[in-house]
């Protein structure tokens, strides 16, 4: 056989194995072994180990201050600069970011841009790395244990982008990136706490690998609480979330509703509430010159969003209430039937017609706030002129309440001259419409609401 037929035969092997479910008989064949190692197993084994190593003051401080720093070249670094190029740097930072964000275990640059940009590009689908819909085992760390299904491994191929080829440091790290790990992650939190106060094995147990643990699973929470609990002030379309409790633990990386929408702005959020301390870091390199350029989204963009996403929530809100049938869709009758069916046919009934449009108010007469006589004497007849201020002018509220009592449109064409004095005095309104396409009625613009009083042609 062939050197090129046998590489054939192992890559249709392991494409056969990841497209099969896993079983009893092949399960430690799905698992990827070195990521379990790095994510799992030795996180345990220091944890297991801390219970007999003393946590001293010292180690603690450095802890929290080297926990804080790789954290942010890992955020700065591996995900708004190289995964969004949402700033750009010189060489300096962007070395330093490179070099400690290794630290975090979580891959090269290489590795981990591409898995990042086919989650924006195809999230809650089939082809995203961390599919939520899978269960929130499965989008914290079920897939980076698991080796993944062809579809994902396309689709990360898809993201990889020639960006990351064409960068010298970005090679370097990513052929050097175990011994920059172990570097970064172990032997210098290690060292610095053992020359320094002499608690080598505190560094390296809890600045080393209890730190990277801590950064691993707060970036996993990003992938699975952030796609679960949360607002989604932009775009409700998607699962992405903003969390501020997310914020705080991964230092500014828990506006995820925003950071979909608006993925090549250097910030996570607008607002000065929004805990983002990395957005602050790269302001501050900016202003002295190591950060060179910076990519903000214009505020036009991002109100855009928040209104649109408004409405949409006010039009579902909209859909629940009644609003009474739609004018279009009522029935027409002449005045005299109106008459008619008043005095005649339907006695017992209170109808009255308020600009062209009958309604049916008889459950309301005996709460009606100006009295039952009030009310009593509108009954059969055309009602327009007292109910827009002979009598008294009404309210929102009332005006709303008589569109749910419609029963009827007169004929000669009133309805209609309603909608177009309507239209003539709005404007500045270019569509009644909500995000739906269903026809909506806004505040001063129902149809019993005339800005000059007339009566309606013919009624008794």
């Amino acid at each position: 056989m062939s050197i090129s037929n046998h590489k054939t035969v192992k890559e249709y092997t392991r494409r056969s194995l990841n497209e099969s479910s896993m079983t009893k008989w092949n399960w430690y064949r799905h698992i990827n072994w070195v990521n379990l190692t790095v994510i799992i197993i030795l996180p345990l084994l220091a944890l297991y180990k801390s219970f007999d190593t003393p946590l001293t003051k010292n180690t603690l401080q450095f802890s929290i201050s080297y926990y804080l720093f790789t954290v942010t070249c890992f955020q700065a670094g591996y995900h708004r600069l190289w995964a969004h190029r949402s700033f750009t740097a010189t060489s300096s930072i962007k070395f330093i970011y490179a070099v400690f964000g290794t630290s975090c275990g979580l891959g090269s640059i290489k590795t981990w841009v591409p898995i990042h940009r086919a989650h924006h590009r195809y999230i809650d689908t089939e082809k995203d790395p961390h599919h939520i819909r899978k269960g929130l085992w499965y989008s914290h760390f079920g897939w980076i244990i698991l080796n993944p299904k062809v579809k994902v491994k396309n689709s990360i191929k898809e993201c990889y982008g020639d960006d990351l080829d064409n960068e010298k440091l970005i090679d370097w790290q990513s052929d050097n990136y175990h011994e920059l790990a172990i570097l970064t992650g172990l032997l210098i939190p290690c060292l610095i706490c053992g020359i320094f106060w002499n608690d080598y094995f505190g560094g390296l147990i809890y600045a080393g690998v209890l730190r990277a643990f801590i950064i691993q699973q707060n970036s996993f929470f990003v992938n699975s609480i952030g796609h679960v609990l949360g607002t989604q002030p932009y775009d409700d379309r998607k699962s992405h979330r903003n969390n501020w409790a997310l914020s705080f633990l991964t230092f500014g990386e828990g506006s995820n509703n925003f950071h979909h929408e608006f993925s090549a702005d250097f910030r996570n959020g607008i607002h000065w509430y929004e805990f983002d301390p990395v957005k602050y870091h790269i302001l501050s390199l900016y202003y002295i010159g190591l950060v060179t350029k910076i990519n903000r989204t214009a505020d036009t963009s991002i109100v855009q969003c928040l209104l649109q996403q408004e409405q949409k929530l006010i039009d579902r809100k909209r859909s629940q209430l009644n609003w009474g049938v739609p004018i279009d869709r009522l029935p027409i009758i002449s005045s005299d039937e109106f008459t008619k069916w008043a005095k005649e046919i339907a006695p017992e009934r209170a109808l009255v017609a308020v600009a062209g449009i009958v309604h049916d108010v008889t459950p309301f007469v005996n709460d009606h706030p100006g009295g039952i006589s009030l009310i009593k004497a509108s009954i059969g007849k055309d009602a327009t002129s007292a109910f827009n201020g002979a009598v008294y002018d009404h309210s929102t509220a009332a005006h709303n309440l008589l569109a749910t009592m419609r029963i009827a449109v007169l004929s000669g064409g009133t309805e209609k001259i309603v909608w177009k004095q309507q239209q003539a005095e709005n404007k500045d309104v270019p569509l009644k419409q909500d995000s739906q396409g269903n026809k909506i009625v806004r505040t001063g613009e129902q149809a019993t609401i005339v800005k000059k009083t007339f009566r309606t042609a013919d009624a008794a």
